[in-house]
């Protein structure tokens, strides 16, 4: 297979991307349907490295006069994956992820998924209740 020229480049780039700013990360796997959490047995909890960016701005919405309550917003985030060193991963909307090195190892719920992205696997996040 013939590859464009900056793919050396976009590989090295990503290594060393990868190399700083990635974590450790756990996948657990569910079965996709009206109850996501049933366990997906056929794919067992995974351990990995990737790069994940959370959302730092939103803050809860102000009151409104008519209400006292507070809108919470979840955390949104995006987690980028090197796929050459995990060929073999797949990734359903329902599976999460654990930051294993973050204060309190928060849980993401996988979203949506971009699997054309070159060289990386993208998914858009969701903070999870535990």
């Amino acid at each position: 297979m013939l590859s464009a020229r900056y793919h050396r480049l976009r590989d090295l780039s990503m290594t060393h991307n990868d190399r700083v700013f990635a974590e450790p990360l756990r996948f657990s796997f569910f079965v996709p349907g009206k109850m996501s959490n049933i366990v997906d047995t056929d794919r067992p909890d995974r351990e990995i490295e990737g790069i994940l960016r959370v959302d730092q701005g939103k803050a809860p919405a102000a009151p409104s006069s008519r209400k006292s309550q507070l809108r919470i917003h979840a955390q949104k985030a995006e987690l980028y994956i090197d796929r050459s060193k995990y060929p073999d991963l797949v990734v359903r909307s329902v599976d999460r992820v654990q930051a294993l090195a973050r204060p309190g190892q928060p849980w993401f719920e996988v979203k949506e998924i971009d699997d054309r992205t070159d060289g990386r696997l993208v998914l858009q996040l969701d903070e999870a209740s535990t």
